[in-house]
């Protein structure tokens, strides 16, 4: 099963394949406002601070293992490796454009089952999970932050304009 282990992230509700109504074209077309081009897979754990952080350390190792398998994923766009040391988060994120995701999807997301079998083996990790949701950059360039300020500016002047006008008697 793609969702592994006890969530300790919050939601249970995952989306652990294109094919959930919750995730990637299905949910699209429910809601066509939220576009989207790529597809990420995220496989995340919890590692423990025992023994001086041990169980990260070789959480790290065994990315190491797969890291060149990920990165050649046919159409990759990136691979990131979130860690907190607050709450012990250990991420993998990897992002492609849609068709090369539905690819991978069909090869399992190879090394996916490789990478959880070996981090579940280590003591001091648990909640191993995996999860797959749409992932966009969406910081605005120069030109369209220009054009957003001004359409803001201009909304608020015609906001104003309409508060001063008295109403008809």
């Amino acid at each position: 099963s793609s969702h592994l282990g006890s969530s300790h992230f919050g939601s249970s509700h995952f989306c652990t394949s294109l094919s959930s109504p919750r995730c990637g074209p299905r949910f699209a077309e429910a809601m066509p406002f939220v576009k989207f081009e790529h597809i990420a897979r995220e496989w995340r754990l919890k590692w423990s601070a025992d023994a001086d952080n041990a169980s990260l350390m070789l959480a790290q190792a065994q990315l190491e293992e797969v890291l060149a398998d990920v990165s050649s994923i046919e159409g990759v766009a990136s691979v990131q490796r979130v860690v907190c040391g607050g709450c012990q988060d250990f991420k993998v994120v990897t992002k492609l454009p849609e068709k090369a995701f539905k690819d991978w999807e069909a090869r399992s997301f190879e090394p996916e089952v490789a990478f959880l079998e070996a981090v579940r083996k280590i003591p001091g990790i648990i909640a191993v999970e995996t999860q797959t949701y749409t992932l966009e950059e969406v910081k605005l360039n120069k030109k369209d932050i220009k054009k957003a300020q001004d359409k803001k500016e201009k909304e608020q002047g015609e906001g104003e304009t309409q508060k001063d006008e008295k109403p008809p008697v």
